[in-house]
C-alpha cells in the first residue's frame, strides 16, 4: 500500500541534512567563538613575546650555563657536567645559606601569619576607627624592602643608631649590641625585620576572609553555648582554611627569596654568616664570576621552592576539604 503526499503536507527534513549536527553547536556560533579566542589571543600576544623571551628563555639557558664553567664575561667557556652540582652539595658555605634560608623563610611565615592572624581578630572586633587602625597595620607593606631595610641599618648602628642611643640614655649601656655585626645575632636581627616589614598584606587578607563569615554562623554558635573559644575554633578557624592556605604559600615563596634585606644591612657578614640562598646566587655569581656555578645554585634554589611549595600547597588543601 503505498501513501500519497498531500500538496500542503510538511517536508520533513531528511537524517544528517540538518544545519546543526545533533549534539553540536550552529555553524555560526562556532565561528564566532573562534573569533573571540583570536582577538583574546592577540590581546595577550605581546605580553606573552615578552615573557617568553625575557623569563622562559633566560630561565632555559641558565640549565645549560650550570653545565659549564663560564665566568659570566668572557665568551668562551668549556662544559664540566654535574662538576658545579657537586661542589654545591659539598660546599659548607651552601648548606649554611639553606639552614638561614630555612630559618628566616619558614620562620618569618609562622610568625607572621600568627601575629598577622592575631591583628586581624582585633581589627574585626573594631566598630570605630577600624580604618585609620587598617592603614596603620598596612603602611609597612608600603615601603620596598630596600628602603626598609635601609632605615633600620641606621636605627640598629651601633655608634649612632636609635637602639644604642635609647639603651645609654636609659643607663643599660651593657644591652648596646653591634646587632647587624654579631655572628650570633644577626640571623635573629634578620628575622625580626623581616617579620616587621612583610605582615601588612597578610594581615589584610585575613581581615578580609573574618568578615566575610556569614554571621548568623557566629550568632548560632553563640545561643547554642558556645564560648568564645570554641567559636572562632568550630566556626571561624574553619571558614579561614582558605586565606590561609594563600598566605602560608605566599609567605614560603618570598622567604625562600629573601634578597632585598640581607643586600642591604648585612651583605651576607660577617663572613658568610647571613648568607641566604637568594644571596648566596648573587654573590657567587657577580661577585665572584662564577656564572655557571651560580646558575647551579639557582637551578637547586627553583627545585627546592617547586618542591616545597607544592607540598605545602598540597596540605593546605587538603586542610581545606577536612574544614
Amino acid at each position: 500500500m503505498t501513501i500519497e503526499r498531500s500538496p500542503g503536507a510538511a517536508v520533513l527534513p531528511k537524517s544528517g541534512t540538518s544545519d546543526r549536527a545533533e549534539g553540536g553547536a550552529p555553524p555560526a556560533r562556532t565561528g564566532r567563538s573562534r573569533r573571540h579566542r583570536t582577538i583574546m589571543f592577540l590581546f595577550i600576544a605581546p605580553a606573552l613575546v615578552v615573557y617568553v623571551v625575557m623569563v622562559i628563555a633566560p630561565s632555559l639557558q641558565s640549565i645549560q650555563i650550570s653545565l659549564t664553567d663560564w665566568d659570566g664575561v668572557n665568551p668562551s667557556y668549556d662544559y664540566v657536567g654535574l662538576r658545579n652540582y657537586d661542589e654545591i652539595l659539598g660546599s659548607g658555605r651552601f648548606w649554611n645559606a639553606v639552614t638561614n634560608t630555612l630559618l628566616l623563610g619558614l620562620g618569618s611565615a609562622l610568625i607572621i601569619n600568627a601575629i598577622s592572624l592575631c591583628v586581624a581578630l582585633l581589627l574585626d572586633r573594631l566598630r570605630r576607627w577600624q580604618g585609620l587602625f587598617r592603614t596603620a597595620v598596612y603602611l609597612p607593606a608600603l615601603v620596598s624592602g630596600f628602603i626598609a631595610a635601609t632605615i633600620w641599618k641606621y636605627i640598629l648602628n651601633y655608634n649612632f643608631g636609635v637602639v644604642n642611643t635609647t639603651l645609654g640614655d636609659l643607663g643599660v649601656e651593657s644591652w648596646a649590641r653591634d646587632w647587624l655585626g654579631d655572628s650570633g645575632l644577626v640571623v635573629w636581627v634578620l628575622l625580626f625585620i623581616i617579620c616587621f616589614t612583610l605582615g601588612g598584606n597578610t594581615t589584610l587578607i585575613y581581615l578580609a576572609n573574618l568578615q566575610s563569615v556569614p554571621p548568623s554562623l557566629i550568632e548560632a554558635a553563640r545561643i547554642d553555648g558556645a564560648s568564645g573559644r570554641q567559636v572562632f575554633r568550630y566556626v571561624t578557624w574553619p571558614m579561614l582554611a582558605g586565606s590561609v592556605t594563600v598566605n602560608l604559600t605566599l609567605a614560603v615563596i618570598a622567604g625562600w627569596t629573601i634578597f632585598d634585606q640581607v643586600m642591604v644591612l648585612t651583605a651576607g657578614g660577617p663572613g658568610f654568616v647571613s648568607e641566604t640562598m637568594a644571596f648566596f646566587i648573587y654573590k657567587v655569581g657577580f661577585g665572584e664570576y662564577r656564572a655557571g656555578y651560580g646558575s647551579a645554585a639557582a637551578i637547586v634554589l627553583f627545585v627546592v621552592v617547586l618542591v616545597s611549595t607544592l607540598a605545602a600547597n598540597r596540605y593546605m588543601r587538603s586542610r581545606e576539604i577536612q574544614a
